[in-house]
């Protein structure tokens, strides 16, 4: 049972909250949230999610590639490299806008819940077929607009999302050689897990899915918008299928389009009429290890049972089970703190948040630590939990988290702790620094021995006319941050 947190929040209780549903914080919006109820935070945090869903885009998201076979042969391959370069760039710059957007978005769970998406219905660029950016650009959107919205209508979107369409080969199954890579993914990994059908249903899903095209090319098929599915009725299999013991039809419709879509619908909609407990669970297991601790133990199935029997009485809609999880006591009790490995992006873009860091040298840390956004290692997307660490990552992240820290200018470091309540004070700063960066509040063994990093053996009286000294005391502000990088207590969430 997922009993309600009914105490005003603590600035612990505010971190712990602010720390699993943003990417980053700062000490003045965790004092805003510090005192509110947990009803008051979450719902703050979730309506707050809904009003920008779609931050200023990159200039060339409907841009198209050329259609290289067009022109004569001798020019041909160099509008294929052009094509390959676009790519790249574009998909390394929105890689950047993404991690950009997760260091601006301070109070609500949008970008998190953006990610939680991404790492589901996984989809990557950097696969044989071109992938325009504008395709990944569209589903990052998708995700944006129904993260906490109705996950049958999540379902029924990313069938036939374009990015989802390249990345598993839907755009090229036919009614004479269906492709079932999608149909698969779709009952393996994005909804009723592994045991839980059969090789028949997959290859009977494969043929509702036959005929989705989507358009990359600016001259070709110019009465379908650039980047929007479309279906080809002579390449669709119109024949009933047997799916789940149920079967499914093609309506007559006024158009083939929406026959199909109609299809699909029937489809979603068979696995959560027959498959109900089996997806509630499977999906509210994804969230309870995303936001609480990766490793389940036998006790909490029965706290994801209670948020799956929400996500089935509210007729699949997701906020509702959000809510109920993230106000719960057991969310904020002492057990589901400190428990989690930090992602890449939870590392790099919540440390460099306070710092003055180029975007393309954030990209290649959290790259470099496992994490590529829109690039994930594969289907099943990340693994997570230790896979975020080991020997060569934890003291490649030390080494380059130290070096953002290097990189500011003494008078920055200054500037930087403009944002605590006492900065003249030795032990409030540090008291609120480490609060700020650890995921337990600092003991008193940690507050003594950071505060000896920070004041370098000189007396507590001296600190105010240490900082007074930019250089003296933003460099021993440095000393005391890259002390903590060093230990493992940073790196937890």
């Amino acid at each position: 049972m997922l009993r309600p947190f009914s105490q005003t929040l603590s600035t612990a209780d505010a971190l712990h909250l602010l720390r699993r549903t943003t990417f980053a914080t700062s000490w003045p919006t965790l004092k805003n949230f510090a005192g509110k109820t947990a009803d008051d935070a979450v719902d703050f945090l979730l309506d707050n999610a809904l009003k920008n869903p779609k931050p200023q885009s990159p200039s060339w998201i409907n841009s198209g590639f050329p259609s290289w076979w067009k022109l004569p042969q001798a020019d041909q391959q160099k509008a294929i490299d052009g094509v390959y370069k676009r790519v790249y760039e574009e998909n390394y710059e929105l890689k950047r806008w993404w991690a950009a957007e997760m260091g601006k978005d301070l109070t609500s769970i949008r970008e998190k819940m953006t990610l939680f998406w991404h790492g589901h219905f996984t989809t990557k660029f950097a696969i044989d077929d071109p992938m325009h950016a504008g395709l990944m650009y569209r589903q990052n959107v998708l995700f944006r607009e129904l993260h906490q919205g109705n996950f049958r209508e999540l379902v029924e979107k990313i069938a036939i999302d374009g990015a989802m369409l390249f990345f598993l080969n839907g755009k090229d199954s036919t009614k004479t050689a269906p492709n079932e890579n999608f149909s698969r993914e779709l009952l393996e990994l994005y909804t009723v897990g592994i045991g839980n059908y059969s090789e028949q249903d997959v290859k009977e899903g494969a043929r509702v899915f036959t005929g989705w095209k989507v358009n990359v090319f600016s001259e070709e098929w110019k009465q379908f918008p650039i980047f929007q599915a479309f279906i080809a009725p002579n390449e669709h299999d119109f024949e009933a299928k047997s799916y789940l013991g149920e079967t499914i039809h093609v309506p007559f419709t006024a158009s083939y389009e929406a026959g199909v879509k109609q299809e699909i619908k029937d489809l979603v909609n068979i696995i959560l009429s027959k498959k109900s407990v089996e997806v509630s669970e499977f999906i509210c297991e994804k969230l309870f290890r995303y936001f609480v601790y990766s490793k389940p133990e036998a006790p909490d199935g029965e706290l994801i049972k209670s948020l799956a029997k929400t996500f089935r009485d509210n007729n699949w809609e997701i906020r509702p089970v959000l809510s109920q999880l993230l106000k719960s006591e057991f969310f904020f009790s002492e057990a589901a703190r400190g428990v989690q490995i930090k992602t890449p992006a939870e590392t790099v873009v919540g440390f460099s948040k306070h710092f003055d860091v180029k975007e393309d040298w954030k990209e290649w840390v959290m790259v470099t630590m496992g994490q590529e956004l829109l690039n994930p290692p594969n289907v099943a997307g990340w693994a997570g939990y230790r896979k975020w660490t080991d020997t060569r990552t934890f003291p490649f992240a030390v080494q380059q988290l130290s070096y953002f820290v290097w990189n500011q200018t003494n008078a920055q470091m200054i500037t930087w702790i403009a944002q605590f309540d006492q900065k003249e004070n030795a032990d409030k700063l540090v008291e609120q620094i480490l609060t700020l960066f650890l995921a337990k509040s600092p003991t008193t063994s940690q507050l003594e021995k950071y505060k000896k990093e920070l004041l370098g053996g000189t007396p507590d009286y001296e600190w105010p006319n240490m900082i007074a000294n930019i250089e003296q005391g933003g460099f021993r502000l440095k000393l005391m941050l890259l002390a903590l990088l060093k230990t493992p207590d940073f790196h937890l969430c």
